[in-house]
């Protein structure tokens, strides 16, 4: 099944894109950008893929030895253009979505943004519970939005507090943007970097945990031998499904606070669909009631977490936790079928120069 699986993904590959092509593009999206309100600063970069999805690039391929006549014959010359149009193939499933982000990725600029310029992300968030008492089932009553200003080498933090821009030292995020930014532009070598991530914080939680089994043990009159059985035999056991919902979580939350460059985002995506019981669903409503797309995983048959993607322009809208079936879970008590855990929608994400700075 790999070998079919691969093979339909390079049977409509595609040609080599003439400097034509390439240029008339360009002027199509320079005249798109020229329509859209300009930023009063310096251009910043924002997840600029609109309309994108609708192109259809066309490629001249120059054949040696025919031209082609008014009255529609070949006759002998030296080259004629022939037309190859390109265009992105219907999505299926994980790997066609991150396939075609991949190629209009392709076409934007490169990461040009400094580590002292801002990441701006402006959200929108549902309560997904009120006052420690039932989750929310269905759309939400309460959202809030949330605007936030990272620097890229998180070193600060900026938010809007009561109509006034608090900024602070540090990072408050678990996943910070150089970790993002260092991760390679390719789906491969990405989920090998995230897998690492995964293990080596794993190997450093568990160690953490035995160390404080074995203390509590010894504390309760156990030798160090027994407390150290004790501490491995309550040790909780990490499957290789845990470990690949935790990469899924990790790509998930790089996504879900920054602005990322588009090849990256695309990467994230490929990734993502190489991780096993990723699934895709064709059909989705964001928290914003946005028409998309979703990546899925399903952790031990109850507990789905998902990215909605925008099905034209491949850009990244939000992120949902939701119970899909009943479960007993010893330390939350019955978690039930439809609750969902949290939500949210991203409205707008650029690279700005200060906090407070907004694009556009």
């Amino acid at each position: 099944m790999d070998e079919l699986q691969e093979l339909r993904r390079y049977h409509d590959a595609l040609p080599e894109t003439s400097a034509e092509t390439i240029g008339a593009a360009r002027s199509r999206l320079a005249d798109h950008a020229r329509r859209r309100p300009r930023a009063r600063r310096r251009p910043v970069w924002g997840l600029g893929l609109a309309g994108a999805a609708a192109l259809l690039a066309v490629a001249t391929t120059m054949v040696p030895g025919v031209t082609q006549e008014k009255g529609g014959e070949v006759a002998g010359a030296r080259h004629s253009p022939a037309v190859t149009e390109l265009r992105l193939r219907p999505v299926a499933n994980a790997q066609d979505l991150a396939d075609n982000a991949a190629v209009l990725a392709s076409g934007e600029p490169g990461w040009s943004a400094g580590p002292e310029q801002w990441g701006y992300v402006k959200s929108l968030r549902a309560r997904t519970r009120l006052d420690g008492g039932r989750w929310l089932i269905g759309r939400p009553e309460v959202t809030s939005t949330h605007e936030q200003w990272r620097r890229l080498d998180d070193k600060a933090f900026a938010t809007v507090e009561k109509g006034r821009l608090k900024v602070s030292k540090g990072s408050e995020f678990e996943v910070t943007y150089p970790y993002l930014l260092s991760l390679p532009a390719d789906a491969g070598p990405l989920l090998a970097r995230v897998y690492q991530t995964v293990d080596t914080e794993n190997a450093r939680n568990r160690a953490s945990f035995l160390r404080s089994a074995r203390e509590r043990a010894e504390n309760r009159g156990k030798t160090p031998e027994e407390a150290k059985r004790l501490a491995e035999e309550s040790l909780p056991a990490f499957t290789s499904q845990h470990r690949d919902r935790w990469a899924f979580q990790l790509i998930a939350m790089g996504m879900r606070e920054t602005a990322l460059p588009p090849r990256l985002r695309a990467a994230m995506y490929g990734a993502l669909a190489k991780i096993p019981g990723v699934r895709y669903e064709a059909e989705a409503s964001d928290l914003l009631k946005r028409r998309g797309v979703t990546l899925y995983h399903v952790l031990d048959g109850y507990l789905r977490d998902e990215i909605f993607i925008d099905p034209k322009t491949y850009e990244y809208l939000g992120y949902r936790t939701l119970l899909v079936q009943d479960h007993e879970d010893r330390p939350f008590g019955t978690m039930k079928k439809g609750e969902i855990h949290d939500w949210d929608a991203l409205i707008a994400a650029a690279v700005v120069d200060k906090p407070g700075q907004r694009p556009g």
